[in-house]
């Protein structure tokens, strides 16, 4: 039986969260979808919980060894019967109307490969993290996609015809590499509506997994997809520090490098600069990397914020501006308080 959509799933070890992250998925609006969740060989309730499950749409495939994120989606992958895939992960949320949205703008937009959304951020109980923003267009997110991966995994939809499997050789940041690899040949999109949850965890694959060396390989390869040359050495130390924090020593040349590159790739695409979208983009690297700042330097982090607010006014309404204010107050201080109080 064929399906308009697959949901794909894979856990390991996801009590207490996999729950909330079922009843999410099956509480959706859009009704045409198969539930296919890879049990990656738990050992901590989960698989109960999952053998239990008695909604129809649910397809359970049960590992017997540990193999892994990335070999099990790509193992969903080849069982999946839908025209497109979802992707969920564990410990997330999925809005109510999420596939529904997310299929009807890839059914309308036949070019765009991929399409994810805006997201809220909470912790391990539940409580509010503030708001997670990215770039809507196919351009925006290529150029975001430079300094971080500019779509959330949990909140993406593909078509499965387009895809042919996560690169293996990547068992962490394995969706920063396909959407930039898809991104070569086919359009991405982000909806601006706030789609998904994602629960920021101590343990999760994106803190505990880092592998710098693997988020380099992606960046000096989308590098040279846009640009069509080689990145230096120093210019992908100077990116990599996006995802870190930009120090104040660096700031002078991170900021000649965006100058830098978004003249070269105003010049491949003549006219790209003057988009809201683009703006945005750029608007949303200089929020983040002056939020980022101001435990070590008011001044320059300050600055960068009204640097986002020069590049596009609407950021005003998108800025965490009590945390803001705080940090410019208080400093790192303001960080640990803030720590206690969630305790």
């Amino acid at each position: 039986m064929t399906h308009a959509i697959t949901v794909l799933m894979s856990v390991h070890n996801g009590m207490p969260f996999v729950a909330d992250a079922v009843t999410s998925v099956l509480a959706q609006t859009f009704r045409d979808f198969e539930f296919l969740i890879l049990d990656d060989a738990s050992t901590d309730g989960t698989a109960d919980y999952l053998r239990a499950l008695s909604d129809p749409r649910v397809r359970v495939i049960t590992l017997t060894e540990n193999i892994g994120l990335t070999v099990a989606l790509n193992r969903g992958l080849r069982e999946s019967r839908g025209e497109f895939i979802a992707r969920q992960d564990a410990d997330d949320l999925s809005e109510p109307r999420r596939l529904e949205l997310q299929f009807g703008f890839l059914k309308t937009n036949p070019a765009c490969a991929v399409v994810g959304s805006q997201a809220w951020l909470v912790d391990g109980r539940g409580r509010s993290l503030g708001k997670k923003n990215f770039p809507l267009g196919y351009r925006g997110i290529c150029f975001a996609h430079l300094f971080d991966n500019a779509l959330a995994h949990s909140a993406a939809m593909f078509r499965r015809t387009t895809v042919e499997g996560y690169d293996e050789t990547f068992t962490a940041s394995q969706d920063y590499e396909l959407w930039s690899r898809l991104s070569e040949r086919h359009a991405l999109a982000n909806l601006p509506q706030r789609l998904v949850t994602i629960r920021v965890l101590n343990a999760s694959i994106t803190r505990t997994h880092k592998r710098p060396e693997l988020i380099r390989r992606v960046q000096a390869a989308h590098y040279q997809r846009l640009f069509a040359r080689k990145a230096s050495d120093a210019d992908l130390d100077l990116i990599a520090l996006f995802r870190t924090r930009v120090v104040p020593e660096r700031l002078r040349e991170f900021r000649a490098l965006i100058k830098e590159l978004t003249a070269s790739y105003e010049a491949a695409w003549p006219g790209v600069g003057n988009t809201p979208d683009f703006r945005r983009t750029l608007a949303l690297i200089h929020e983040r990397t002056g939020y980022n700042l101001l435990t070590l330097s008011r001044g320059s982090g300050l600055g960068e914020i009204l640097r986002a607010l020069r590049t596009w006014p609407p950021m005003i309404f998108a800025m965490p501006w009590w945390r803001i204010v705080a940090l410019a107050v208080l400093g790192d201080s303001a960080r640990a308080v803030y720590e206690r109080t969630r305790k």
